[in-house]
């Protein structure tokens, strides 16, 4: 978004230090190695979300440098004292508000984020969302709130690489099919009920899945669960952060990724898969029942829907459904541009 930004505004990025304080963090490293894509964008590494001197530095330089708009993004309520902070020190410097809001509310919630989304969210001039159902829980939050809904926009630029499927099945020795299951590793994305459907998948086809990412919690929940299906011939971990360009190299091999979240707002793999082309069998939740277009740019099944998923998956291949949904994709969508996005934060 930054990069785009910058083509037309003068944009400064004000990046963390630190997201979270090690005791609360279930990953094993909050730096991300990929190079930087923001070769041409002033960023500011200053911000520690639990810091206030970090948040005064950024006001400072709000009001020697006296930008227009102010871009927040907004994730978990844990960020809710300093957004709320930075919002109330924009309207003081005469600086407009726009929340980008990932998660309204987060996934796996506690009995106070609610208080604490509203007590950062109501202070916005305008929330951008990714779907209507998170338009939705943004306005049963703050009646009256001004709320745009713009899809995810692709993630085709940062994955641009020389790789073809041939090269990465080359490099990574994949033989035959391959699903990916891509990002980190969390309860609600659903992966226990993809393994739960594999067993039904392989007694149809002969397909391998690859785990990409880092395994937030305890891996021990999804390797018992392969091990108990027999699954430890079929099913491949790579249980780290995988970078940007790494990415590229792991969806360029796959025919089909798999996003069996139980629950979604957005999702930046699915834009991710989408752009560099490579069909998805995704839940129909949150914004990705919005993005994909059923049977067209990939296939759509119930969240918690194991068996309904695994026959998403069998159809893709035994149909041989690949050619015609990789052609739908190469041909964009309008709707997934990052113009609108930046259309909807200059407005």
């Amino acid at each position: 978004m930054a990069t785009h930004l910058a083509r037309r505004h003068e944009t400064r990025v004000y990046g963390f230090r630190r997201l979270y304080p090690d005791r609360f963090f279930p990953g094993r490293s909050q730096l991300d190695p990929s190079e930087s894509p923001l070769a041409a964008v002033d960023v500011r590494r200053w911000l520690t979300p639990w810091w206030p001197p970090s948040w005064r530095r950024v006001a400072h330089d709000w009001s020697s440098w006296r930008p227009d708009v102010a871009v927040i993004q907004w994730w978990v309520p844990f960020m809710a004292p300093m957004t709320a902070w930075l919002i109330r020190s924009a309207r003081r410097a005469d600086v407009r508000t726009a929340l980008v809001c990932h998660n309204v509310l987060p996934h796996e919630r506690s009995r106070v984020d609610a208080f604490l989304a509203r007590a950062a969210l109501n202070r916005a001039d305008r929330l951008i969302v990714h779907g209507e159902s998170e338009r939705t829980k943004a306005l049963t939050l703050l009646p009256g709130m001004p709320v745009q809904v713009v899809q995810l926009p692709s993630y085709a630029d940062v994955a641009t690489s020389s790789w073809t499927q041939p090269t990465a099945r080359a490099a990574l020795d994949v033989r035959g099919r391959m699903m990916l299951f891509f990002g980190f590793v969390r309860p609600y994305k659903g992966l226990l009920d993809l393994l739960n459907a594999m067993p039904d998948v392989l007694r149809e086809i002969d397909v391998t899945l690859w785990v990409v990412g880092e395994i937030w919690g305890k891996p021990s929940v999804y390797f018992d669960r392969v091990k108990a299906l027999g699954l430890e011939q079929r099913v491949r971990f790579v249980d780290r952060y995988v970078t940007n360009d790494e990415a590229a190299l792991y969806l360029a091999a796959a025919d089909l990724v798999v996003l069996p979240y139980r629950e979604a707002t957005g999702s930046a793999v699915l834009q991710l898969a989408f752009g560099l082309g490579v069909p998805v069998v995704a839940t129909r939740t949150g914004g990705m029942a919005e993005a994909v277009a059923d049977g067209v740019t990939g296939f759509l099944v119930a969240p918690g829907d194991a068996a309904g998923l695994g026959r998403a998956i069998v159809r893709f291949f035994q149909d041989g459904r690949s050619a015609d949904m990789r052609g739908a994709l190469a041909q964009g969508d309008p709707d997934t541009t990052w113009e609108r996005l930046i259309a909807a934060t200059v407005q």
